[in-house]
């Protein structure tokens, strides 16, 4: 009789034992696909970041500046002359002087620069915002049109209206009808 309690015991003691092994190999499994789904979710969500980041900082600098007369796109040194490097020009008056600050594509960067209005200072002298393949601008109707390519080459386009250019040619009747035209 006191072998056959032993022999009891020790089945009772294996059957605990595969239970716990099961359920550890469970916790394991489970534990293994989540950090394998969290792992997917993050790459997705810093390929999203990434491919918007141009745009964003882009959109974020014009809304911050629109006002009568603060936006232009063209040239780097003056927007009505092309001189090969695409510029977004931001006026800002700072205790009443007016400064141009630039924002442009050159040599696989973004660059950004803050001077006097009418300064000639070269685009190498900017302080570098972003890495990039390219990014341009062009201003149609009150719009200004944001290309911009990352350096893994995902493209990115967004249109921001520029406010203060709608209202005034509304005001001068050059856009809209009346009848929900743009504006």
């Amino acid at each position: 009789m006191k072998n056959r309690g032993a022999s009891q015991h020790n089945i009772d003691g294996a059957f605990v034992l595969v239970v716990f092994a099961v359920f550890a190999i469970t916790v394991i499994a489970v534990l293994a696909l989540g950090a394998n789904s969290y792992r997917n979710l993050v790459s997705r969500d810093n390929d999203a970041y990434n491919r918007r980041i141009l745009t964003s900082y882009v959109t974020t600098k014009i809304r911050s500046a629109d006002g009568y007369e603060g936006v232009a796109v063209g040239g780097f040194a003056d927007p009505a002359q092309d001189d090969g490097v695409n510029t977004l020009h931001l006026y800002l008056d700072i205790d009443g002087d007016t400064y141009d600050q630039r924002v442009y594509f050159y040599e696989g960067k973004v660059y950004e620069l803050l001077t006097g209005l009418g300064s000639n200072i070269p685009p190498e002298d900017g302080v570098e915002m972003l890495d990039a393949e390219d990014l341009s601008f062009e201003m149609s109707d009150g719009l200004i049109m944001v290309s911009a390519t990352d350096t893994d080459h995902r493209e990115n386009h967004t249109a921001i209206a520029v406010r203060s250019l709608l209202n005034s040619q509304k005001a001068d009747g050059d856009i809209g009808d009346g009848d929900g035209g743009v504006g």
